[in-house]
């Protein structure tokens, strides 16, 4: 999917980029999760654009997205859950949710540095006002 967007901030080697959501994202299996109408990406930024710049952005689907997010949102329910079942059981043991969450903010650390980003810049973009002005040029040249 080619998505269109501004570059707000640079960090070497990526670029982030700020876009209007594309109407593909109705059909993504990730799109309820987003619910924004600006859609922040970090690609790689391969033409060295800088802020401010016009690009195309090129994502590919990640199939690891959705046991990622199943990760991120049902781990800290389901340790939530254990704690109390074992503190009607032995109070003390209720303790066991802070080594719980230690290794799940470790392993929260690990997919965040190993999961590769899946987003890449290839090529510049003309910007609203460019695109306004070559379409009111054309069609003056149309109505000559």
């Amino acid at each position: 999917m080619r998505i269109t967007g501004q570059v707000i901030k640079i960090k070497k080697p990526f670029a982030f980029v700020r876009s209007s959501r594309p109407e593909s994202c109705e059909h993504c299996a990730n799109s309820g999760i987003c619910n924004k109408k600006d859609v922040e990406i970090c690609a790689y930024n391969d033409i060295d654009a800088e802020a401010g710049d016009y690009v195309v952005v090129e994502t590919n689907e990640d199939k690891t997205a959705p046991l990622i997010l199943s990760y991120l949102f049902l781990t800290p329910i389901g340790i939530l859950f254990l704690s109390y079942f074992l503190y009607t059981v032995y109070p003390w043991l209720a303790l066991t949710a802070i080594p719980l969450t230690a290794i799940y903010y470790l392993i929260l650390r690990k997919i965040n540095k190993n999961h590769p980003v899946r987003a890449r810049i290839v090529s510049r973009a003309l910007s609203p006002a460019d695109c306004s002005d070559l379409i009111q040029k054309t069609e003056e040249g149309n109505h000559q």
